[in-house]
């Protein structure tokens, strides 16, 4: 059977083919997040529904260039697609989205002139490398060269809770992925990592970021602390008047051993950021601003996504609005509009428990339940594995 969807080639697509609108049929906010990132600057629509909507639809509504379908849930997915092909013009591209992994059931949509599946979850990356040079022509984005994840939290304003997040989402990273992960903190004076893990840091941070020639993966090794057997903490606590001279080259340094060594790499970066750990933007894939609900965390949050975008590209910012529902915050309506679009992830006040994680040097996670929940589609956008999944591919491809 034969489905009457051509796969058009963009670099011969007819000229006749005027319209731009690319339609999306998914079910949930995580897979139309993800489309919405992955496709940006791209005329979408984004509505819910699934294959069947998608019927419906260009059943009185044919001018498109490209539809993407969500298949999950039903028992024959391949009727659903006969009927689709019955209403869909043989020039508009069709992608879909369902719950199937098997190799077998992709080859299958590919035979049948599908332009390309996708699994659930669906994250911002998978849609970038696998589904926007699909539909909208070109080569995939340039990722990072081959080594470690790495993940830059930026705090839009002072007491945001950045350096709680990037210990958290480093920990729950590690035990979701079972991958090896490390915490750098790049505050070397006044850093909070240190502290709220109730350990004390070394000299070695330093010297391998204002002279890379005198670190190696041994030296780095010994400056690194065990927070566990998956987790190791690269931070400083350098005096408030010491001189420091801190360099790109050691910058990128150390994120290549880091790489090396480690799966993900979570970095917790001040702000503002000075031209020599541009490289930790640039070498990320995920940069995380995260904000409170005040008037000078959204003014700081414009300003810091701009500077992130202009280091990096648009393609890998993304909004945390942090402690959102705490008595006393700017209402959702008017972050919204700050923003220009809705937080890219929400993490609401979880109470008193995080600060006694804080006081006691123990991680929120072994405090407060609630927070491992809020973290879970975090960590889902940034490794693309859902529940407790190892992702031992992916860690093995350096990914």
């Amino acid at each position: 059977m034969m489905m009457n969807m051509a796969v058009v080639n963009p670099l011969e697509a007819p000229s006749v083919v005027t319209r731009d609108r690319i339609v999306c049929f998914v079910n949930d906010e995580d897979s139309a997040a993800a489309l919405r990132k992955g496709l940006d600057g791209a005329h979408l629509s984004l509505r819910r529904g699934t294959i069947r909507n998608a019927v419906r639809m260009l059943e009185t509504d044919t001018d498109l260039f490209a539809l993407v379908a969500d298949i999950s849930g039903y028992d024959d997915p391949f009727a659903e697609l006969e009927r689709l092909a019955s209403v869909c013009p043989p020039d508009v591209r069709v992608a879909l989205v369902g719950e199937s992994r098997e190799i077998g059931f992709y080859r299958e949509l590919m035979d049948i002139g599908v332009t390309e599946y996708l699994p659930r979850p669906l994250t911002r990356d998978m849609v970038l490398d696998l589904l926007r040079p699909k539909l909208l022509g070109g080569e995939a984005p340039a990722q990072p060269d081959r080594g470690g994840h790495v993940i830059s939290i930026c705090g839009a304003q002072g007491g945001a809770g950045a350096t709680s997040i990037a210990i958290n989402l480093a920990l729950q990273l590690a035990e979701t992925t079972k991958a090896k992960v490390a915490l750098l903190d790049l505050h070397l004076q006044n850093g909070e990592t240190a502290v709220m893990l109730g350990v004390r840091p070394g000299p070695g941070l330093r010297i391998a970021l204002e002279n890379p020639m005198r670190a190696d993966t041994l030296f780095l090794e010994r400056s690194a602390i065990e927070i566990n057997d998956r987790v190791s903490l690269i931070s400083a606590d350098e005096e408030l008047d010491a001189q420091l001279n801190i360099t790109e080259a050691g910058v990128r340094h150390v994120l290549g051993l880091l790489r090396q060594r480690f799966n993900y790499i979570v970095v917790d970066v001040p702000v503002p950021f000075p031209p020599s750990i541009y490289p930790v933007i640039s070498l990320a894939r995920h940069v995380l601003v995260l904000l409170e609900a005040e008037v000078t965390g959204l003014r700081n949050a414009h300003a810091l996504r701009t500077a992130v975008t202009n280091i990096a590209g648009k393609d890998r910012v993304f909004t945390l609005l942090n402690r959102a529902n705490r008595a006393g915050g700017l209402p959702k309506a008017t972050i919204v509009k700050a923003l220009g679009a809705e937080p890219d992830m929400v993490i609401p006040d979880l109470g008193k428990g995080m600060t006694q994680a804080v006081n006691l040097g123990i991680p929120a996670l072994k405090h407060v339940s609630a927070l491992r929940r809020h973290l879970k589609p975090i960590v889902r956008e940034i490794t693309g594995v859902a529940g407790e999944r190892k992702g031992r591919l992916r860690r093995l491809l350096g990914l």
